[in-house]
């Protein structure tokens, strides 16, 4: 009789069990914030780093609920400018200069456009670039007819900017290739990085 394997390294997690924990991780947060904030009259400079530091566990908490939080993906065909315009807005948000991304007149993509805006905030979260003055970035849009696949690369015309927070880049590049695509990093001194996603029809 053959007996299943158990692989310790997968672990099955059910939304309602996220949730609570999420819940109780929220609530201790509440009850540090207020502490800190209660430090930061007393102590000044300790304190705003203390409430600095908070800020950050949070930001890494939000993202590791994120990368084991089940996703429903309904993948869609979805024109490719109007996907090379919400990355660019998220990094506008971020206060990155963009020119106007590349037009794809017809040029059709298979995205979720909601996981798809989900990912495209979290590598904008993760990109660190020049702040005014600077060259702008430039959103390229690419169609390889060999792969059949389109490359919205996103160019740093300074060199300076670039993807470097390591988690929140690797869960856009997990809900990335949910949708059947691909998170390039380029290495090229001018280049942060190239989402790919595969050509619809």
């Amino acid at each position: 009789m053959e007996v299943g394997r158990v692989d310790e390294q997968l672990i099955a997690v059910r939304r309602v069990v996220l949730n609570d924990a999420e819940h109780a991780v929220g609530n201790l947060l509440q009850r540090m914030h207020h502490a800190a904030r209660s430090a930061k009259a007393e102590l000044g400079v300790h304190g705003e780093r203390l409430e600095g530091a908070l800020d950050d566990l949070e930001h890494l908490l939000d993202l590791l609920f994120e990368y084991v939080s089940p996703v429903d993906v309904h993948i869609r065909a979805t024109d490719a400018d109007r996907v090379a315009e919400s990355l660019a807005a998220q990094l506008r948000a971020q206060g990155a200069e963009l020119v106007t991304p590349v037009a794809a007149p017809g040029l059709q993509v298979l995205a979720d456009s909601r996981v798809l805006s989900r990912s495209f905030l979290l590598l904008a979260q993760a990109w660190r670039g020049p702040r005014g003055g600077a060259e702008p970035v430039v959103i390229d849009v690419v169609h390889d007819r060999a792969e059949e696949r389109v490359h919205f690369v996103v160019q740093d015309g300074t060199a300076a900017g670039n993807v470097q927070d390591g988690l929140a880049s690797a869960v856009a590049g997990r809900l990335i290739e949910l949708q059947g695509g691909e998170l390039q990093a380029r290495p090229r001194p001018t280049c942060a990085c190239a989402v790919v996603l595969p050509v619809a029809g």
